[in-house]
């Protein structure tokens, strides 16, 4: 990822510029309000209507930037996807919770909204909560300024990925939360179910650099933990057994109940993705991470002999 994965310094490839940004050479008007002789037609489609009304239903809150990287990277800029935002609010379905220090306006799903949202997604696919506006004690709407750098981070991952190629809106969830037994649950910043992009299944966590190594290894202890735990009801003496003859035990496991088959011996891969500070500051966070974790996924060494391995069964 670049320097910054945020909506207000965002890297689009030079053919596409968001509408939402000034340029030198003219004014900001003239950019985001294209003349009327202009060929191209500004109309929202009901299609593009749907699309980002899921998408909001997944993400709860994306920029004009997100939704026009996720769903509709060909476009040269987000000038549709801003007005179909318009046109959706129009319709009372999408709002403005706030204005980011960007200057990008933060969108969100209405009531009506949210439940014509949990029509259209597919019934396995997790809804997100509904942000319902916030007044206060006169009545006055008050401006919610909650969305983070990492809740943009998270969003404008899923929203590159996307835009190339790795699966669609669709494949994508935010904070699945995997429950341990000592009381902890760590909760996935993104799960991608991309089969089409030979990708049954991933699980990514969004650093800034801006987290203590020390958190990221417990994540990946913590994630080591729970693809450990056996589904209820598996044999456990029979799981055992299965370890010692080196035969596949990818029937007692609890994940493997819960995510697809990989197609190939291991659990779900971890993925962390670095955004923010400097190339350098990042190159240092993955080789100290890799370092730190290395116990976590690192092959052992075979008494004797000039290799290491690990044994997926």
């Amino acid at each position: 990822m670049g320097p910054s994965i945020t909506p207000s310094t965002a890297t689009s490839p030079a053919s596409r510029v968001s509408a939402g940004q000034p340029r030198r050479s003219r004014s900001r008007d003239a950019f985001d309000n294209p003349s009327r002789s202009l060929k191209q037609t500004w109309k929202p489609t009901h299609t593009r209507k749907k699309e980002v009304l899921k998408a909001l239903g997944i993400f709860q809150r994306a920029t004009a930037e997100h939704l026009w990287c996720m769903l509709r990277p060909g476009d040269s800029h987000d000038r549709l996807t801003r007005d179909t935002l318009n046109a959706l609010e129009g319709d009372g379905k999408v709002r403005v919770e706030t204005r980011l220090e960007s200057n990008h306006q933060l969108w969100v799903l209405t009531e009506q909204g949210h439940k014509e949202a949990k029509q259209l997604l597919p019934g396995n696919v997790r809804v997100s909560a509904l942000r319902k506006p916030k007044y206060d004690t006169h009545g006055n709407p008050v401006v919610d300024d909650g969305f983070d750098e990492h809740a943009a981070a998270i969003t404008m991952t899923a929203a590159v990925l996307t835009g190339a190629g790795f699966g669609t809106p669709l494949s994508w969830q935010t904070e699945i939360g995997h429950k341990l037994p000592y009381g902890y649950t760590q909760y996935a910043d993104l799960t991608m179910r991309a089969p089409d992009a030979d990708v049954p299944a991933m699980l990514l966590e969004v650093d800034r650099v801006n987290e203590p190594v020390d958190d990221l290894v417990a994540k990946v202890r913590r994630y080591s933990d729970w693809f450990e735990l056996l589904a209820p009801k598996a044999d456990a003496v029979k799981e055992k057994a299965a370890r010692r003859q080196g035969a596949a035990v990818h029937d007692f496991p609890l994940w493997s109940r819960i995510y697809s088959a990989t197609g190939r011996e291991g659990c779900v891969p971890v993925a962390f993705v670095f955004t923010g500070k400097t190339t350098a500051q990042r190159a240092s966070r993955m080789r100290r991470l890799e370092q730190a974790a290395r116990r976590y996924f690192a092959g052992a060494a075979y008494p004797g002999a000039q290799f290491t391995a690990v044994d997926y069964h």
